[in-house]
């Protein structure tokens, strides 16, 4: 029994010390120390600065570093949100974070048109509500556009955006692509001598003033918090590598089958050593010592203040304490960055709008601008489960593995270490296309919490939900370039209230047979030889309000359903992919919300920088596109101030 006792209390002391472990790992990840953080919003009451800043998402991050790196440049950085936390880096924990305090949870109005298998058929869309925004709790694909992409955005009217003026912005993402340096390096702690490693990680910034002893040897590498280098800012993009990833290698031999004029590609991330690597990363934090950028956190803007010439020359915050209104001067100019929901919202809260609408609110007018708020797009992504019998893909079992966990917190790879997108593709031209998610198992609960879908429907798209080890992946079919526009509207007269958003989904009929073809594309991979060999077996989702028009026992077998079925489950299921835009449109007429200059027409001193300037969506995912606006409205910024 000695022995025995012995085992047992020395088995209880590992599991201490690795949970002991495991968690103080955790809380460290989650920190970082600004050093120009402001600590309250009242001690700003009469400053002033050249350029303020508004939302620290993507664009808000680049523009802060670019803005900031002219040292006579004063800069001020306003964000509703705060530090994310450790949950934002790990890449397969993105929807963890969803209707948290680190998202601002919008709800779209009930859909006319869509949505009827969600609760109140209403879409949740999820936006970052902290530094980096809604790239800390994104899926972190890298795409840069296609050049038609830019030719539609010229013949609407940005004809200093086209493809041509946007391909130097463009071409830097891809000189930074594949990061390889320490990827999948298991051994990379014995390339360094421990103080080594220690002055190079940077993750938390304060690894370097704390006892070495103290913490794990993590092997997350980047440049240190505040350091001045001699490179200038960039993404760090890994790609996906068909050699480790047989779903990836699945997909790219697809398309010789499919036919060559079929672009199949390896999924891309803004991913460095497992890590997320946001604008907020790879800019702001670098900015963190600038003396001449300030920080504030924990703030919304109420309003943008205007003198009697139309000249944007402050911004109202509320003072935390006692609700007073604390005005913070610009002298150059207001940049918002807030969203494609929120930018609209705070122009029209500032008297820049429809007339009828602000005056429903009791806003005075400053400016007659009927296009704010409106073109109002975003993807929608129907999910078809795909089962296959070879172990190839993410599960729930792999995820709750502790064995996964430490190789994570310990190497920075695994299951963990990716989103589990494995692979994008599309016709050569098309406006459609497909994306490979490689998770086999999910957690329903979790899924449906993010999702609002009804328990029924869920089951019908995941039918093998109860099973945590089942191997699969979903492809996602969506519409690259729909027709369907809406609009975002005030609730009331209050910044901190959410707007109503009305996406208007799939309203235009052209969007259902957009997409009604990426879901056949989807069933003509799932019959190529590559996924045959997986076995893989497409699970047409069984939706009780379709049952009329399939799926049939032939459909299981020819994978050739009946468009008026396609139809109903596209109305019944397909889900946001969380891009919104176009809500502050460039354009040339005079009723286009802001010029090719991002300046917001009919007044002084005021920029748009951010997805809500797209005149028309790109046909992708558009994080790494924001990324490029922000840096050529960073160049005109300061090209136009430097000739002055």
């Amino acid at each position: 029994m000695g022995l025995l006792k012995i085992l047992i209390i020395s088995l209880a002391t590992l599991l201490v010390v690795l949970t002991t472990t495991l968690s103080v790992t955790w809380l460290i990840l989650g920190y970082d120390h600004i050093p120009n953080k402001v600590a309250t919003a009242k001690s700003l009451q009469n400053s002033s600065f050249d350029f303020i800043i508004v939302g620290a998402g993507t664009a808000g991050c680049v523009l802060a570093n670019r803005l900031s790196a002219v040292a006579n440049y004063s800069v001020l950085l306003i964000e509703a949100g705060n530090i994310f936390g450790a949950a934002s880096i790990v890449p397969l924990l993105s929807t963890a974070l969803q209707l948290t305090k680190f998202d601002w949870a919008f709800r779209t109005t009930p859909q006319k048109y869509s949505s009827r298998g969600l609760f109140q058929q209403q879409q949740f869309i999820p936006r970052g509500r902290g530094l980096g925004g809604s790239g800390q709790i994104n899926y972190m694909l890298h795409f840069t556009g296609v050049k038609e992409d830019y030719d539609r955005w010229e013949r609407l009217g940005a004809h200093d955006w086209s493809y041509e003026r946007m391909k130097p912005y463009l071409d830097r993402f891809e000189g930074n692509l594949a990061d390889k340096t320490n990827e999948n390096n298991n051994n990379c702690h014995s390339e360094q001598q421990r103080e080594e490693h220690f002055k190079s990680n940077p993750y938390p910034a304060f690894l370097t003033n704390i006892s070495n002893r103290s913490v794990p040897k993590l092997c997350f590498r980047a440049a240190p918090a505040g350091q001045y280098s001699s490179q200038p800012p960039k993404l760090h993009v890994k790609t996906i590598d068909p050699k480790t990833n047989n779903l990836t290698s699945a997909f790219l031999r697809a398309r010789s089958e499919l036919g060559l004029e079929h672009n199949f590609n390896a999924a891309k991330y803004t991913i460095r050593d497992g890590i997320r690597w946001s604008t907020y990363h790879e800019y702001l934090r670098p900015a963190f010592d600038r003396t001449n950028l300030r920080i504030l956190p924990d703030t919304v803007v109420q309003k943008i203040i205007f003198d009697n010439h139309r000249t944007a020359i402050a911004v109202s915050i509320l003072n935390p304490n006692d609700g007073s209104s604390i005005e913070i001067r610009a002298t150059k100019e207001i940049i918002l960055s807030a969203g494609a929901i929120q930018s609209p919202q705070l122009l029209k809260l500032s008297g820049i709008g429809p007339t009828l609408e602000l005056q429903r609110h009791g806003i005075p007018v400053i400016h007659y601008s009927p296009n704010v708020g409106q073109n109002y797009f975003d993807h929608l992504n129907l999910p078809l489960f795909v089962s296959i019998n070879q172990t190839a893909s993410v599960t729930v079992d792999k995820i709750l593995n502790v064995g996964n966990i430490w190789n994570y917190l310990s190497k920075g790879s695994g299951v963990l270490s990716s989103t589990a997108v494995a692979g994008i593709g599309s016709p050569r031209g098309a406006k459609y296309g497909i994306i490979l998610f490689g998770m086999g198992s999910v957690d329903e609960h979790a899924l449906r919490h993010v999702s609002n879908m009804h328990q029924d429907a869920f089951r019908a798209h995941f039918p093998l939900y109860y099973n945590s080890s089942q191997e699969g992946f979903l492809f996602l079919s969506t519409c690259h370039q729909p027709k369907s526009r809406g609009a975002v509207y005030l609730r009331d007269r209050y910044a901190d209230s959410h707007p109503f958003i009305n996406p208007n989904y799939l309203k235009d009929k052209f969007d259902i047979e957009c997409m009604g073809a990426a879901i056949r594309l989807a069933a003509r991979t799932i019959e190529t030889s590559p996924f045959r060999r997986l076995n893989a077996t497409l699970h047409w989702p069984k939706v009780t309000a379709c049952a009329n028009f399939g799926p049939t026992e032939e459909d299981f077998r020819t994978n050739r359903p009946d468009d008026r079925y396609l139809e109903c489950i596209l109305r019944t299921s397909a889900l946001t992919g969380h891009h919104p835009g176009g809500t502050a449109a460039i354009g040339l007429h005079s009723e286009a919300v802001v010029g090719n200059d991002l300046k917001v027409r009919g007044v002084k001193n005021l920029r748009v920088a951010d997805a809500s300037v797209f005149p028309a969506p790109v046909s992708g995912t558009p994080n790494s596109v924001v990324v490029a606006v922000a840096e050529k409205a960073a160049d005109v910024i300061l090209s136009e101030y430097s000739n002055r």
